[in-house]
């Protein structure tokens, strides 16, 4: 769970996060951002009184370069000593002086939701580079609005429940935003959890928040998502229909029998194959009700074995009119 811990230094309030919200910004598991800093001390976090790390914004920014960097084959151990200068450049080279840079984002296009959040933004430069589209007071009232292409949707939830996380998925296929920000109260744990783990583009925060912590977070979520844009495609999932099965699991034992005119095992290949892709079917299924992280994912996978297994079974229905054989 991201926590955001608001720390006092002198006279100056700094915004610190805690190493489960860093690997949520950065998309570094905990261990690796440890070994980072314990081989290749990358960064220093400071310690609060109970011994937890406590990271800052710059080094959020510093571990999502480094990460990046890695990601296109640097070794750590090569750029581990640059400064934050450094690697934003390096990045820059390689990606193109067009790619936008970790935490550089000039302009954000937000649609906000929640009564508290609208009311926030309503103050001119609450958060700065920020362009509100459209605000509304609940999620409710959004069903309603011809929705306009934007950046970040950020929401306001005093509870989040496992039911609410389709309905925001669904508002960032509409609005064809590359993040969601939820901003709630009251979650179950579990709730949570899901977020983080395995449902992409989607980023639970508690409340309260102030335009600081917005500012991190939306810039973060954003340049993010901006590098990941051109490599990422949406998976296309098609509205066609499921064809209905040829061959039943009995059929499919008998023809993996069979025995032929000539000496040809392609009953038998056929038969065994149609019934793996018949079972990985099934499991797609399965998965596409039960997994709301990926169910885009596995309706995809569920519709493309489909197709697949209908194309062999014209197959072997040609073999098995060839070869006389009787199912």
């Amino acid at each position: 769970m991201r926590v955001l811990l608001p720390m006092t230094n002198g006279t100056d309030e700094e915004q610190f996060f805690e190493i489960s919200a860093v690997s949520r910004l950065t998309g570094m598991s905990t261990p690796n951002i440890r070994i980072w800093e314990k081989r290749h001390q990358v960064v220093q976090p400071k310690r609060s009184d109970s011994k937890r790390r406590q990271y800052t914004a710059e080094d959020v920014q510093r571990l999502t370069l480094l990460k990046a960097l890695v990601d296109r084959g640097h070794a750590i151990g090569t750029i581990a000593s640059l400064t934050t200068q450094q690697l934003e450049q390096r990045l820059a080279a390689q990606e193109g002086a067009d790619q936008p840079r970790p935490e550089a984002v000039d302009h954000c296009r937000l649609l906000v939701i929640g009564e508290t959040l609208r009311e926030q933004f309503r103050k001119e430069e609450f958060v700065s580079g920020m362009q509100l589209m459209a605000s509304f007071g609940a999620l409710e009232e959004v069903e309603g609005w011809a929705a306009t292409s934007v950046d970040v949707v950020l929401i306001e939830c005093a509870t989040l429940f496992e039911d609410t996380i389709p309905i925001i998925q669904g508002l960032i296929e509409r609005t064809q935003a590359m993040r969601a920000v939820i901003v709630y109260q009251f979650a179950q744990q579990s709730t949570v959890a899901m977020i983080e783990k395995g449902i992409r583009r989607i980023t639970p925060l508690r409340a309260p928040v102030n335009a600081q912590e917005l500012q991190v977070v939306l810039r973060a979520d954003v340049a993010m998502a901006s590098r990941s844009s051109s490599a990422a495609k949406p998976i296309a999932v098609s509205n066609e229909r499921i064809p209905p099965r040829r061959f039943t699991d009995q059929q499919l034992a008998k023809a993996s029998q069979a025995s032929t005119t000539i000496e040809c095992e392609c009953p038998h290949h056929l038969g065994s194959l149609l019934a793996n892709l018949t079972a990985f079917e099934q499991y797609s299924s399965e998965c596409e009700s039960r997994s709301l992280a990926d169910e885009a994912l596995h309706r995809f996978l569920h519709q493309t074995t489909a197709q697949a297994r209908s194309m062999m079974e014209h197959a072997l229905q040609e073999v098995i009119d060839a070869e006389g054989i009787t199912l």
